[in-house]
Formats: structure tokens, C-alpha cells, sequence
């Protein structure tokens, strides 16, 4: 028993630290990290010695740069392309459209951008809009948070892909069953957007709220038919993309000066949607921009492939907006203030990052689970959403978690006689939905409203968007195992 209180000790600092808001992300990281290493030197399940972790400590900070560079990316994307697009800064939207401007931009232009390209870019695209609706900063950074509700269909659902193969089920199968686990965490995650919407001052009359439940229950269904005809890659963008057309015809009709100013100052968001979308969706297109340039400095960890990274997207459509709207010279400035901004989160993104691969390459993290599972039987699908979530929230990446834990699971549904389709969905659903907390996305967040010193308060508001899934997902879990014990 003691042994596992030791493994689990890492985890246990940092949720103290984070909850605590005494300090920033990055320092409850780097304790996390400090701790992971010496009880993995000193009690690890596996071979684990110095130059085991000094390897772990290099591959979990190579992820992390990988993965920090589109924080900065995505700074300085959005300083380029919100200038020059309507004569400067965005304009703050009338009173009438500020509503429909924010559900739009949380509910279906975020998680439209996230599902094409991943990496929270999906909070890069909605935060002019949220900008331009006049939200104070900290109601900015939950707002946007909503960009994420879509993570398992996220980078054309490459955690989803990645749970598929490790469970053996087929992706069609895992997406469908993951879509309609999503249906009632959409349903109480838009409840919350009506809660926090009205405490930014952003008012709804009733009209306004049945239609964004109408609007919202038509995701979930074309969700649920996009990945049952598709597969997932495409689900997300898929089940979206009708819903925006609509309602951009619906709001802006046949305005030329609208559709015009439209297109100026989404062109760039597009292009670099679209531009990432095809290196991911078009095979021929992902094989000749990988084979032109790679670097992978481990044989284990993530290979670096410029041309189709989402950061060097995020700075050649930057630079590329500037230089089109006669601007150069505002290309060192925002790479100056991304910079200032955006360092403090990166830091925290590698220590974290460094931290987790500690902790699956010394084997504490798997022998958590396989106690877990061990201890309680069957029963042990209780803590599916919990441990997943768990690795979602550390990792950011529901790709990671999946990869950590889905081979339990399969290993979980054959012992225990439980549905692997349903429990493969529970710990794929439960790790996308925890990454929306995650202190990556929570620092983007507070970089892009520029204010970096906002995430205890954000920790604080925001803990409901955490809470909800995994009090949803239990109970499902809870009604897995009463079915199987039938």
C-alpha cells in the first residue's frame, strides 16, 4: 500500500499546488517533476536509474518544446492577423450580435479550428472574436476554454485513432461510441456557457438559449452520424461545418460588404485551418511535406516535421497576413510580445510534459492503473474516467493518456466481462475532456487575453468544466459495471 501512496506522490503535490493557487503552474510542475524523479530513482517498477531519467527528462522537454512552440506560434499569429484586417484592432460587436458571436465562436468555429488542426489552436482562432464581443480578459479565457469540447475528434481525432488501434476495436467503432458518450457532457458544458456567458454580461433572451440547445443537439446528432459513415478523422469538422454555413447565411445573407469583411479578416484563420487540415487529411500531401525535412532526436519520442507542425503554420501564415497588408515591420514587434507572454507557459508546458514521460518510462504510472485494476476487479471501471482524466489533465493530451492506459482497459473488459467499445469510449472521452483544464490550455488561454498572471483566478471559475465530465462519466461507468454484473 505504502508503495503506491509513493508512486502516486508526484500527482498528489501538483493537484495540492495548482488547487492551493500559491504558486504558478510552472513551479507546481517543476516540484511535480523533482518528485517524479527521485521516486521513480528510488522505488520504480521497472529498470529506472540515472541515465534512464536523464533520457525521460530529454524526451518529455523535447515534447514539451514541440508542443509550447504553437503557444508562441499562436501569439504571434494572433498579433498579425487582428491588425490591418478592418483598419486595426478589432471593433467591439453591437450589443445585438455579441451573443451569437460567442456561442458561434465557442461552440463552432473553435471547435471546427481544433478538430482540423489540434494543439489548442482552437482557442487561437476565437480569441479576436471574443475580443472584439468586449469580454473582460479572465471571461475571455473561460470562454474560450469551450474551443475544446470536441478533443476526441481533435487534430482529426489522432487520440481517438490512437485508442482505436491500442484496444483493437475499429475507429468507426470507438468514435460513434465516444460521440454518444459526448452528447450529455455537450448538454451540461453548454449549461455552463449559459452560467458563465451571463457573469461575463453576455445576455441571452430565451429565444436566443432554445436556439443554441437546438443548435447544440444538432452537433451531437450529426457528431454521432459522422463517425458511424466517416470514421472520426473528419467527424468533428464534419458535424460543424453545415451548422456554420447556416448560420452565416442566416446572419449575414447576401451583404457584399459583410461577406467582404468576412473573408479579410477570416482569410488567414482559414488558410491556416485549411493548410493544416491537408497536411493531416490528404495522404499524398502528408507523405511529401514529411519526407522533406524530419528531426527525431529519440527513437521513442515525437519526430519534428517543420513543414507540417502547427507552429511553423501559425508563423508563416503570421508573416505571410503582414507582409500582404503592407506591415512588415510589425513582424518583430509580435515576435518581441509573444515572447513576454508566452515564455512562462511554455515553461510550465515542458515541466509538465517532463514530468508525465518521467513517469511512464519508470513504470509508476502504469503500476497505478494495474492496481487500481487488480484491487477492485471489475469494478475498476469506476476509476476509467478518473485516472484518465487524471493523464489528460497532466499530459494535455488525450493521445498520451490513451496510449498509457488504453491497453488496461482492454486487458480491464476482458477480465471484468465488461462492453471494451463502451469502456475504450469512457477512457477516450474522460482524457479529451480533462485536457480542457489542463495548465497548457489555461496558460494559452491567459497569453491570448494577454494578461499571464490570470490562472489561479481562471483555476478557480473554471473547475466546473472538469467537474462535470467526470461526475457524468462515472455514473456511466457505475451503469457499465451494473450491467456487466447482471
Amino acid at each position: 500500500m505504502l508503495i503506491y501512496i509513493l508512486w502516486s506522490l508526484p500527482i498528489l503535490v501538483v493537484i495540492v499546488l495548482v488547487v492551493s493557487r500559491r504558486t504558478s503552474s510552472a513551479n507546481a510542475g517543476a516540484c511535480g517533476l523533482v518528485i517524479a524523479t527521485v521516486v521513480g530513482l528510488l522505488s520504480a517498477p521497472s529498470a529506472f536509474g540515472p541515465l534512464q531519467a536523464v533520457l525521460a527528462v530529454a524526451q518529455g522537454a523535447w515534447l514539451g518544446l514541440l508542443v509550447g512552440s504553437v503557444i508562441l506560434g499562436g501569439l504571434i499569429f494572433r498579433d498579425l492577423a487582428s491588425k490591418g484586417a478592418d483598419g486595426g484592432e478589432p471593433a467591439p460587436s453591437p450589443t445585438s450580435l455579441r451573443r451569437d458571436e460567442v456561442y458561434a465562436a465557442c461552440f463552432l468555429l473553435g471547435p471546427f479550428a481544433e478538430a482540423a488542426t489540434g494543439f489548442g489552436v482552437g482557442q487561437v482562432t476565437i480569441a479576436p472574436i471574443l475580443k472584439r464581443a468586449g469580454i473582460a480578459p479572465i471571461d475571455a479565457v473561460l470562454l474560450g476554454l469551450f474551443s475544446q469540447i470536441l478533443v476526441p475528434w481533435g487534430a482529426l481525432a489522432n487520440g481517438t485513432i490512437v485508442g482505436a488501434q491500442l484496444s483493437g476495436l475499429a475507429p468507426a467503432i470507438l468514435g460513434a461510441h465516444s460521440a454518444i458518450l459526448s452528447a450529455p457532457l455537450l448538454l451540461g458544458w453548454l449549461c455552463l456557457f449559459w452560467l458563465f456567458a451571463a457573469r461575463a454580461g453576455v445576455s441571452a433572451t430565451w429565444r436566443r438559449l432554445l436556439i443554441e440547445l437546438l443548435a447544440t443537439v444538432s452537433t451531437i446528432a450529426l457528431l454521432i452520424m459522422a463517425n458511424i459513415q466517416l470514421g472520426p478523422e473528419p467527424a468533428g469538422m464534419a458535424a460543424l461545418a453545415p451548422l456554420i454555413v447556416v448560420r452565416f447565411l442566416f446572419t449575414k445573407g447576401l451583404d457584399r460588404k459583410a461577406w467582404r469583411s468576412a473573408i479579410n479578416a477570416g482569410l488567414p484563420y482559414a488558410t491556416l485551418v485549411g493548410g493544416i487540415a491537408a497536411t493531416r487529411a490528404f495522404p499524398p500531401v502528408n507523405q511529401a511535406l514529411s519526407e522533406v525535412f524530419a528531426i527525431r532526436p529519440f527513437a521513442e519520442g515525437p519526430t519534428w516535421f517543420p513543414l507540417m507542425h502547427p507552429a511553423s503554420w501559425l508563423l508563416a501564415v503570421g508573416a505571410a497576413t503582414a507582409l500582404a497588408r503592407g506591415g512588415p515591420k510589425d513582424i518583430a514587434p509580435a515576435l518581441t510580445r509573444a515572447w513576454a507572454l508566452g515564455k512562462s507557459p511554455v515553461l510550465a508546458i515542458v515541466l509538465f510534459l517532463t514530468m508525465a514521460q518521467v513517469m511512464l518510462a519508470s513504470g509508476t504510472a502504469d503500476g497505478l492503473a494495474q492496481a487500481v485494476r487488480f484491487a477492485l476487479g471489475s469494478a475498476a471501471a469506476l476509476a476509467t474516467p478518473i485516472f484518465a482524466a487524471l493523464f489528460g489533465f497532466l499530459t494535455s493530451s488525450s493521445s498520451t493518456a490513451n496510449g498509457l492506459l488504453m491497453p488496461s482497459q482492454a486487458a480491464l473488459s476482458k477480465a471484468g466481462h465488461l462492453s471494451l467499445p463502451w469502456l475504450a469510449a469512457l477512457q477516450n472521452v474522460a482524457a479529451a475532456a480533462a485536457t480542457m483544464l489542463c495548465p497548457v490550455r489555461v496558460a494559452m488561454g491567459c497569453s491570448l487575453a494577454g494578461v499571464a498572471n490570470l490562472q489561479p483566478k481562471v483555476v478557480a471559475r473554471a473547475w466546473p468544466l472538469g467537474a462535470l465530465p467526470v461526475c457524468i462519466l462515472l455514473a456511466a461507468a457505475a451503469a457499465l459495471v451494473a450491467i456487466a454484473r447482471m
